[in-house]
């Protein structure tokens, strides 16, 4: 930084994509800070240096920040300054603010920039401050790229690129950027294995009127999908072209490109077009899943659950026989049974094992340096998924390892009673996910309870677990629309105690028609048993009730038939019904 003139520096674990889940090549504030987790910034000056981060990494941030000088910015938190109000109240003017520009999006970017002109601070973007010191940064990722059969993708290439160009006729563009790698991959029905539980690989398509461009490293493409391609029109080039190639475009090309997925430096060197910064087209025709890939789905759900049964049964079996289980072994016990089913490429993201005080953690990931044993005491928080060729799949669970408290069954049953008020809703088109999410919470309000994440997001169908544009949360304007699916997912967390959480994922279809519009309701899609000894039920309203010893009912009937007599006894206690209190 000295030597190049740079007062602070902005550290970031971002890629050209700005994906949610990077690979290690680009985990530059991992490196920097060892804070693991998809959300942190550091900022470093010559006497200071600061860790921003939200309140589901406060705990990891606090762990892996001890004994440094860095200092962890609760930006969750109201009274936390943003990084740019600080480095402006912190830095003279004329002095100079750095960020890789290659690997920052565009509209970090933009929000950068001008928030740091008007205080006379210098930037640039042009370096890379991190690269030359960190000695043994992996290389970018090679993973093989395979295709996706249109029998689970429901379209072929030439259908999907039709209704992407029919969109851009409508909105008057000659060019289209896809950034966010997940849109490619739907696009051109493919997958990757670039990063870890993330089904995509790194990768640009540029769509215009007359050709599709497709840049990826040469070496990912099998011979059958270079065909399939080909066929399909698609040229295939290197992935390192598609900064000349947008240079190159000529003045008159109306661009569209996403500036949160989009790289500052992409962004400039199309700047001499006329470039069109809104949402991606592929964004919302990927949100609204076809028939064959809601069927697929179905499926995935129903084998998925009946693997998290047989891994309670294998839980429960272990620990009542004396043997050792830990957070750790039970996450590789768990992925192993996911592997079993037919079709499962790899678990959808790195599953939360929170076993007691850790279940209070939001976004708590196990390694070896935090792993516990768990005991047949307290209660054991599951967030966990696949991802298979028919489907991708997010489910939690909380189960009692011992006899539970009263606070812990009441607890429960108020995230339980707020998971079954939204899904059991039926709300007028247009309802967006702000409303939803209050819906939602209203159980847990009105006995003094509330939860700081969102109450839902948008999956991906073979793809990213977090897919949107919908999301259920108290600031989202998106409304939600048929077809889509989402998540449904309160908790309540007890720091130092426990956790609880409890997920359901929902599609969302027609529920009537009258002369004051359309209404929609929730399908629900999971098929896993929700543990009944946590259950208070003097504290579920009758119509809830009923619904959770129907659903059971309806575990019983789907999951059976993949489980053995051990399994099956195990389910149907499980499921037995609950009585009204």
């Amino acid at each position: 930084m000295s030597a190049e003139n740079i007062d602070a520096l902005i550290v970031s674990n971002t890629d050209p994509h700005n994906n949610e889940y990077v690979a290690p090549h680009w985990r530059s504030r991992k490196w920097l800070s060892h804070m693991n987790g998809s959300n942190g910034t550091v900022v470093v000056t010559a006497d200071w240096a600061g860790l921003w981060t939200d309140s589901r990494y406060y705990e990891a941030a606090t762990e892996a920040l001890d004994g440094t000088e860095i200092e962890l910015m609760r930006m969750s938190d109201l009274d936390v300054p943003s990084i740019e109000t600080w480095l402006k109240t912190h830095m003279e003017e004329g002095q100079t603010v750095a960020f890789n520009g290659t690997d920052t999006n565009f509209t970090q970017a933009k929000t950068w920039l001008k928030s740091f002109k008007p205080a006379g601070l210098k930037t640039r973007s042009d370096l890379d401050l991190v690269g030359p010191l960190w000695v043994d940064r992996p290389a970018p990722p090679k993973g093989e790229l395979f295709l996706v059969s249109d029998d689970y993708a429901g379209k072929s290439i030439e259908a999907k690129i039709a209704e992407v160009r029919e969109k851009m006729v409508e909105q008057k563009l000659t060019a289209y950027l896809l950034g966010r790698t997940d849109e490619s991959c739907w696009l051109l029905n493919f997958r990757g294995t670039d990063i870890a539980s993330n089904p995509t690989p790194y990768c640009y398509t540029l769509v215009t009127l007359d050709e599709v461009l497709f840049f990826v490293d040469p070496d990912k493409v099998t011979s059958e999908a270079r065909e399939k391609f080909e066929a399909a029109g698609v040229t295939l080039k290197d992935y390192d072209e598609i900064e000349p190639t947008l240079c190159a475009l000529d003045a008159s090309t109306r661009l569209l490109h996403v500036p949160n997925y989009t790289s500052y430096r992409l962004a400039k060197a199309s700047a001499h077009c006329a470039q069109f910064e809104d949402r991606a087209i592929v964004t919302d025709l990927k949100a609204v899943k076809n028939a064959t890939e809601v069927a697929h789905l179905k499926q995935s759900l129903i084998d998925d659950g009946a693997a998290m049964v047989k891994f309670f049964v294998w839980l429960y079996r272990s620990l009542h026989a004396g043997e050792e289980v830990s957070e750790l072994s039970a996450s590789h016990k768990l992925e192993a049974f996911r592997a079993e089913v037919n079709g499962f490429r790899h678990v959808s993201f790195e599953s939360i094992m929170g076993y007691g005080p850790h279940g209070s953690l939001n976004h708590y990931s196990v390694d070896e340096e935090s792993d516990v044993p768990v005991k047949l005491e307290n209660i054991f928080l599951i967030d966990s998924g696949g991802n298979f060729l028919h489907g991708t799949t997010d489910t939690t669970r909380t189960i009692p390892m011992g006899e539970p408290t009263q606070k812990q069954k009441d607890d429960y049953t108020l995230v339980l009673s707020s998971m079954l008020e939204l899904l059991l809703l039926e709300f007028a088109e247009g309802a967006t996910g702000a409303q939803l999410d209050g819906v939602c919470r209203q159980p847990l309000w009105r006995h003094g309870r509330n939860f700081k994440h969102g109450t839902g997001h948008g999956v991906g169908f073979g793809l990213e677990i977090h897919e949107g544009p919908q999301n259920i949360s108290g600031t989202s304007v998106e409304k939600m629309k048929l077809g889509m699916i989402t998540t449904i997912e309160p908790g309540c967390y007890r720091p130092g105690e426990y956790g609880i959480r409890i997920e359901n994922m929902v599609h969302t279809v027609l529920s009537q028609e009258t002369e004051f519009g359309r209404f929609f309701k929730f399908e629900n899609l999971t098929f896993c048993p929700i543990n009944t000894d946590l259950i208070e039920p003097s504290l579920l309203p009758p119509n809830q009730l009923e619904w959770l010893n129907a659903h059971h009912r309806e575990v019983l009937e789907k999951l059976s038939p993949l489980l053995d007599e051990e399994e099956q006894q195990w389910l149907q206690h499980e499921c037995r019904p609950v009585v009204a209190g």
